[in-house]
């Protein structure tokens, strides 16, 4: 998502990235940064059984982003929470809404499901392994955050929960895409 703001941020602005996955940093830094040195990436090993597999490494769950509060206007999270189990969700949440500032913005995508067959739910929803609690769904048991939906009340209930204000109408994919939840802080 970097690179298709390079053009947009202006040079009083600046754009702080950090990922799992060290090839998709090592990329930014060596592609992007050189040309937009307001562009910085950091790659921070946590733990996902898909991703970094290491359990000596912090979890999403007690992760504390490495900034400090209330210094972002805007934060996106592109398929992140796609690979986040609740409790790591929630953490993620906020940590948003810790460093944004006041009035500041998110936008975040899921994949959001609904038990109410009249409502939305995206098309291959059926396929997956629903949690007993409801609250989720997975494509693959054995590896969770391999790809993760979830119950529309439960993203909710976390972002009122996070104190982080959605912004009404829930931007919902197409055809297996993910949903897009804009808030404010």
């Amino acid at each position: 998502m970097a690179r298709f703001l390079c053009a947009y941020l202006s040079a009083g602005g600046s754009y702080e990235g950090f990922d799992v996955v060290p090839e998709v940093i090592s990329w930014c830094q060596s592609e992007i940064t050189p040309l937009f040195p307001q562009f910085h990436f950091q790659f921070l090993p946590i733990f996902n059984p898909y991703y970094q597999p290491d359990h000596s490494l912090p979890t999403a769950a007690e992760f504390r982003f490495p900034y400090a509060d209330e210094s972002f206007d805007f934060v996106f999270a592109h398929s992140v929470f796609t690979h986040l189990v609740p409790d790591g969700a929630e953490n993620y949440l906020r940590e948003i809404r810790r460093v944004l500032r006041p009035g500041g913005i998110s936008y975040l995508t899921w994949t959001l499901f609904n038990d109410d067959p009249a409502a939305y739910t995206h098309p291959t929803t059926k396929k997956w392994h629903r949690d007993p609690s409801g609250t989720f769904g997975v494509r693959d048991p054995q590896v969770p955050e391999a790809a993760i939906r979830y119950s529309e009340t439960f993203v909710r209930q976390a972002y009122l929960a996070s104190q982080l204000s959605i912004v009404e109408p829930l931007h919902y994919g197409f055809k297996g895409f993910q949903d897009a939840i804009v808030a404010l802080r």
